[in-house]
């Protein structure tokens, strides 16, 4: 049975702490990404098998 993972997207957004010297650190399942756009979180969370809830 394959688990359907879940998550809106205001909570992702959440996860995604600001830099000072620019753009993001979002973490996501223990893996970390430096990324310069919120909108970026959606791709992450896909890649990860994540149903993104807007």
């Amino acid at each position: 049975m394959e688990t359907v993972k879940t998550a809106s997207f205001e909570y992702l957004i959440d996860l995604a702490k600001e830099n000072p010297e620019g753009g993001y650190t979002f973490v996501l399942d223990g893996k970390s990404y430096q990324i310069q756009d919120v909108l970026e979180i959606s791709r992450i969370a896909t890649e990860h098998g994540y149903i993104v809830i807007y």
